[in-house]
């Protein structure tokens, strides 16, 4: 009686019992797969130590054998590391199994008598031809943990690095990320300089757009000292602690790195720092003068920085109670959806349309308009719930909450019905009990 199980772990009993399963004999099965009934038999008896893998997996297919069970098996054999290498290669190539690619690159850097660093150094480089960030997060998680174990230093801050960068894409997990992204400095003199620049550019901009404005000045910095006098690096780490410093409403030292931002061949620096000076000229009280500079501004901005020029205007004309020119700035709207579709997009940049839908609502509820201006906060907070500005969120429907206890009758089912649906949310994320 046949008591081999399919999670059989040697691979000549795994075929024979979905031979058996299939009712075939070595004879037939040889002319199904062209292979000669002696060899098929000492694959099942184990006589063949590591048989042809593609021999193996024409076998596989035959008595359909799931791919996960006969390449698991396989790579038990004891193969040296550039068997195992392709192997893996040809799993990234179709990504139709990605757990096995962990265990293939796991058995990988255990091949035996092989040397430990140039293993991790072979995976860590296959990394760049994986488009999938997932499976890319995965052999970095397994990188990190046996350079550890190795006590392989450099791919600790390797891995640690790798990870980050593809980590800090998900905006929803911006203070996460930016916690776990900081381990990098610990181990950051194994990493190249052009990598230490990379990573304290990446986690001042991750502080920036947590509005950690002292510790992005800090990270940026390093980059002061370290980059070359007039590298970019450099350059959007000075323009990075003028807004800082205006953020913290320190706006004699914005003005100082800003005049700085002019000595860079950077186009984009320039007319970012431009911009910077009008909005803070609007924050130092000389709203008229920055409104008119603003205005002008308008008349031919950039794509990257219209978001922030339309909606420091908007600002500054709800201050002064003038809707009519502040309605006119709806016609950016469409602009700005479209440009937040950028590659450069960051998170700052999204909350700023949130911040423009939130405006959006002040304006078309002074306008009567309610209902609007509802949907409007309602539009701020989900785009402050995308990014994780979760405080920024609840404000955004306080306005709502405001505007019904100053008139009750704004309490519609379609409202309740609106409001249930975001409570539940924030609920879902342990934001209110």
């Amino acid at each position: 009686m046949n008591t081999v199980t399919s999670e059989s772990k040697n691979l000549g009993e795994l075929i024979q019992y979905h031979r058996k399963n299939k009712n075939l004999s070595l004879s037939k099965l040889q002319e199904i797969v062209g292979i000669d009934k002696g060899s098929l038999s000492r694959i099942e008896s184990g006589g063949v130590k590591r048989p042809d893998f593609q021999s193996i997996l024409s076998i596989a297919a035959a008595l359909d054998i799931p791919h996960n069970d006969i390449v698991e098996q396989y790579i038990e054999l004891g193969h040296k590391s550039e068997v195992i290498y392709s192997i893996l290669q040809n799993e990234l190539a179709t990504i139709e199994h990605p757990p096995l690619i962990y265990k293939i690159a796991a058995k990988f850097l255990e091949t035996p008598s092989e040397d430990s660093f140039e293993l991790v150094q072979e995976l860590y480089q296959t990394i760049d031809s994986v488009e999938d960030a997932p499976i890319q997060l995965s052999l970095c998680h397994l990188i990190i943990d046996y350079s550890r174990s190795h006590g392989i230093m450099p791919y600790i801050a390797k891995g640690l690095y790798r990870k980050y960068m593809i980590e800090r894409n998900d905006f929803s997990k911006l203070k996460e990320t930016y916690q776990s992204g900081k381990y990098i400095l610990d181990y950051a003199n194994f990493l190249s300089d052009k990598e230490k620049i990379i990573a304290h550019y990446s986690l001042a901009v991750h502080a920036y757009n947590l509005m950690l404005y002292e510790e992005c000045i800090s990270l940026c910095s390093y980059i002061l000292e370290k980059d070359e006098p007039l590298g970019e690096y450099k350059a959007k780490a000075v323009y990075s602690i003028a807004c800082s410093y205006h953020y913290l409403g320190q706006y004699e030292q914005c003005r100082v790195y800003l005049e700085e931002c002019s000595k860079f061949p950077f186009s984009y620096i320039s007319d970012n720092a431009r911009l910077m000076k009008l909005i803070t000229n609007g924050k130092l009280g000389n709203t008229e003068s920055a409104i008119l500079q603003l205005e002008d501004y308008l008349k031919n901005p950039s794509d990257y920085n219209l978001i922030y020029a339309v909606t420091e205007l908007f600002n500054l004309y709800l201050s002064i109670n003038d809707f009519v020119s502040a309605e006119r700035l709806l016609k950016y709207e469409d602009w700005m959806l479209e440009s937040i579709n950028d590659e450069r997009v960051t998170p700052f940049k999204k909350s700023r349309l949130a911040y423009f839908y939130l405006l959006k609502g002040i304006l078309l509820l002074n306008m009567q308009l309610c209902g609007e201006a509802f949907d409007c906060y309602i539009e701020s907070t989900w785009k402050y719930m995308d990014i994780g500005m979760y405080d920024k969120a609840i404000l955004s429907l306080l306005h709502i909450s405001h505007a019904i206890m100053k008139d009750e009758t704004l309490l519609t089912m379609e409202v309740v019905k609106k409001l249930d649906l975001m409570f539940d949310q924030l609920i879902k994320k342990g934001l209110i009990a």
